[in-house]
């Protein structure tokens, strides 16, 4: 066979790598095969045990994959960017675009690396490259990493949505406790992933994400424009004189630059997203439309909210807002959103771990025993993580869990 090309997308097909998903020290690289886009949406049972997981499933739209990453990054921490320019001044508003070429660049660079194994292919996932890279040890440090950063979200998504639900039932002066809400949220969560097999079969997950972030964020600059303090009218708590902005604050761009990039989508899920295309060659194009959308989003979601409240800007920022109906519809949308992007973090672990297990070289019945047991055992495990802290409160919490995936998602993306 003649050496295959190190470009991703060579010729009429598509070369894919069917490589060992668990290497060892005697691991040797086995032959590519070039997949015609017929043969590309093949399934499972129809494939060779240990190709990759990539491409033994059912193979998602361009539109799919635009709709995943708009659910996955647009979410709770648009509700902090207004905070974020207060930290930083007006000038945040630019650490947004920044922050976006950043994650654009990260993402082409994960996706080429996917494809330059000697001899051609691609690389089964993320964890993958570690392996290429540094053997073993690169491979199972990728690993822990990327779980931990995984875990680390889906905790905090978890704590949010029961917090949430918390709030509003006491509003309607009803009280459960906040164990019960945490395994209803874990629960819901995990649903759709027992019947979702990969990212690109969680379109009507992502789509109703994407659709209670949409009318969050219309919430937002609406209320903003609506009910800014101005002569001491809106008051924030007791707070009434006039407030203040500033162009820059050195002091806070290190936060901010930091906060506004975590809240755009991580590396390591990028190679499920491109991996999960019926056409992964529009990968860049569809990862660089969905970006610029995210950042315009957010500049005006940033820029509203200083401007409409300056230096008494809270987090989240509905807590500027008066408690009317389109207040609680943005805290009811922004439940709904975080419960239905948990299970696409949820998928992209279980990815991992089925990867890691050799899943895909059971037969069809064993995979999908050994599929449920993992998604339901990862969701146990995070639910167990989240119960273990019962006694923080909300905000050390949070902290806890976004510490431990921001700390693997540094990681990861170095």
């Amino acid at each position: 066979m003649e050496k295959a090309s190190n470009s991703p997308y060579s010729g009429d097909g598509i070369e894919r790598q069917e490589a060992l998903l668990l290497p060892d020290s005697s691991s040797t690289f086995p032959l590519n095969d070039t997949i015609s886009s017929e043969e590309y949406t093949t399934d499972s049972s129809d494939m060779k045990p240990e190709a990759s997981p990539d491409h033994v499933h059912k193979k998602g739209s361009s539109f799919n994959a635009f709709v995943n990453i708009l659910c996955l990054a647009i979410g709770v921490g648009s509700l902090q960017l207004a905070y974020i320019v207060k930290q930083s001044g007006w000038i945040g508003t630019t650490f947004i675009v920044f922050a976006a070429g950043i994650a654009f660049l990260n993402a082409v660079i994960t996706i080429k690396c996917m494809y330059l194994k000697p001899g051609g292919g691609r690389i089964v996932g993320y964890h993958n490259i570690g392996f290429e890279a540094f053997g073993n040890a690169g491979y199972y440090t990728i690993t822990v990493f990327n779980i931990v950063n995984i875990i680390g979200s889906i905790g905090i998504y978890v704590i949010l949505a029961s917090n949430n639900i918390s709030d509003m039932f006491a509003q309607a002066n009803v009280h459960i406790s906040p164990r019960t809400l945490m395994i209803a949220s874990a629960t819901v969560m995990c649903m759709p992933t027992l019947f979702a097999k990969t990212l690109a079969e969680t379109m009507l997950v992502s789509l109703i994400g994407t659709l209670t972030s949409v009318i969050v964020t219309v919430v937002v600059i609406v209320m903003a424009c609506l009910y800014p303090i101005r002569n001491g009218e809106n008051p924030v708590g007791n707070y009434t004189g006039p407030i203040s902005h500033s162009a820059a604050i050195p002091g806070g761009f290190a936060m901010a630059l930091s906060s506004v990039t975590f809240a755009y989508l991580g590396t390591t899920i990028v190679p499920h997203i491109e991996g999960g295309m019926r056409h992964p060659e529009k990968f860049n194009r569809v990862f660089g439309s969905a970006l610029s959308v995210i950042a315009a989003i957010y500049v005006v979601m940033a820029a509203t909210g200083y401007w409409a409240y300056g230096d008494q800007t809270m987090s989240p920022i509905t807590d500027n807002f008066p408690k009317t109906w389109p207040t609680t519809l943005a805290e009811i949308c922004i439940t709904i959103h975080v419960l239905f992007a948990g299970p696409l973090y949820l998928v992209q672990m279980s990815l991992e771990i089925e990867s890691g297990l050799g899943i895909l070289q059971k037969k069809p019945q064993a995979q999908r025993v050994w599929r449920m047991a993992v998604r339901i055992g990862s969701a146990l495990v995070i639910l167990a993580i989240a119960e273990a802290i019962p006694f923080f409160d909300d905000k050390l919490q949070q902290n806890f869990f976004g510490g431990f995936g921001a700390i693997a998602g540094f990681w990861n993306g170095n």
